[in-house]
């Protein structure tokens, strides 16, 4: 079930912040572009938290090792990352952020419509 998180206009252009919901660390991202997602909060390569991470374009990076992934998919996108990190669905009612880590984005749905 969809857990709200916080006003759309909190989040930042080009930055991530890290929420926990239902236990889950989340980092929440709004790329340059305006598009917002929610993603796994720790590396995949190791126990880093991502919010604290540089978002630029569609991705990313970890601070600690430089690894970077997608934020639509939660794909690695450079070494040392091979394993992804999960995508949550994000939703905007209202002008508020809805967020369901019951539940992850389907990849394959995502890239077959972009």
């Amino acid at each position: 079930m969809p857990t709200r998180v916080c006003a759309e206009d909190e989040l930042e252009l080009g930055e991530a912040f890290k929420v926990i919901i239902d236990g889950v660390p989340v980092a929440l991202v709004k790329d340059s572009a305006g598009n917002c997602f929610a993603l796994g909060d720790t590396c995949s390569h190791g126990d880093i938290s991502l919010s604290e991470g540089f978002v630029e374009g569609d991705e990313i990076e970890c601070w600690a090792h430089g690894g970077k992934f997608e934020l639509a998919t939660g794909a690695p996108r450079a070494l040392p990352v091979s394993d992804p990190v999960p995508v949550y669905p994000l939703t905007i009612v209202d002008g508020d952020v809805y967020v369901d880590v019951t539940s992850r984005v389907d990849v394959a749905a995502y890239l077959a419509s972009a």
